[in-house]
């Protein structure tokens, strides 16, 4: 920067300081519970990595007799393949007036500045690995069609005026790299007497086993009150079904994670309702209320076999055709 005070410069080591805490907190992707294989490549040439897959075995189901060879019979052969996995960069940017300063209040400008670049690139990170995931693309899907992973959810799309899509996936469905970590430059413009703040970060995603993961394409209709439309219980069983077929791997508590949108969140709480819980908008009691906690976050996960993570970056408001 070309000149400062001493509070810009306050601020700007705050911002730098505080920067990575706050993406983290708002970041879900790069979580271990949700993404097992995470990979830190800061120190590495290129951009791009490639992550060694192997096939999958099969039961040594003939009989071997005595004195009889094993390989040719039952032969469980490497044949390694590769993912690559390309990070990206992200960014977000504001500028802070001198006057800003002087009259808004320093902590004010600090939390308002770390909030806005963390959560924006933390929100560009997340967006792109849902589409990554569902679709095999970082670029914003428009339509259901371009999601190719197997779909669990209504079967009458084509009646939806819209589209949004949860997953169910395993812990080893994708990966995780990150080249940048991130960070924080300034500059002043004294043309204009403001403080250019940018924060980038880079990094990617990729589907390592696609069959490790599925599609709950569902109404993206926060009150749709038709039950076929609307994402079920029995389409996340079906999901957790199907991996457990694939025999996709779990998390160590025995757990698929389900990342939901907010419609699908209340689709699913208006099924719990018929339980026994709120019903018709109507205040239940804070027993109740518990119970139908209890029930969601216990039994009914238990049960499905899944946990239930909100998103607001899956893929929402889709075409239906």
């Amino acid at each position: 920067m070309a000149t400062y005070t001493g509070n810009i410069t306050a601020l700007y080591e705050d911002v730098v300081a505080d920067l990575i805490p706050y993406y983290d907190n708002f970041v879900l992707l790069p979580n271990p519970s949700i993404i097992l294989n995470s990979y830190n490549i800061s120190g590495g040439v290129g951009n791009t990595m490639k992550i060694p897959v192997t096939n999958a075995w099969t039961a040594a189901s003939a009989a071997v007799s005595e004195n009889t060879a094993i390989l040719g019979v039952n032969d469980q052969n490497f044949i390694p393949t590769s993912v690559s996995l390309q990070v990206n960069k992200r960014g977000a940017g504001t500028e802070i007036s001198e006057e800003s300063l002087e009259d808004g209040g320093f902590e004010t400008v600090r939390n308002a500045v770390v909030t806005r670049l963390s959560r924006s690139i933390a929100q560009a990170t997340d967006q792109a690995g849902m589409n990554l995931f569902a679709s095999g693309s970082e670029d914003a899907l428009t339509d259901i069609a371009n999601v190719d992973l197997s779909n669990d959810g209504t079967a009458n799309a084509a009646q939806l005026s819209g589209a949004d899509v949860s997953l169910v996936l395993s812990p080893e469905f994708g990966s995780y790299a990150s080249k940048r970590e991130p960070t924080v430059k300034m500059f002043n413009d004294v043309d204009k007497d403001n403080y250019q703040m940018i924060a980038t970060v880079r990094n990617g995603f990729a589907r390592v086993r696609s069959n490790f993961g599925r599609a709950v394409i569902a109404s993206n209709v926060i009150s749709e009150s038709s039950t076929t439309l609307r994402a079920s219980l029995d389409q996340f069983s079906s999901s957790v079904a199907n991996l457990r077929n694939e025999n996709a791997p779990t998390d160590g508590s025995g757990f698929y994670v389900a990342i939901v949108t907010p419609a699908h969140e209340l689709h699913l709480a208006k099924e719990l309702n018929g339980v026994g819980g709120i019903s018709n908008g109507a205040i239940g009691t804070v027993a109740q209320d518990l119970a139908n906690q209890a029930l969601l976050e216990g039994l009914i996960g238990q049960a499905i076999g899944c946990r239930f993570i909100r998103s607001g970056n899956l893929p929402r408001d889709l075409a239906s055709a």
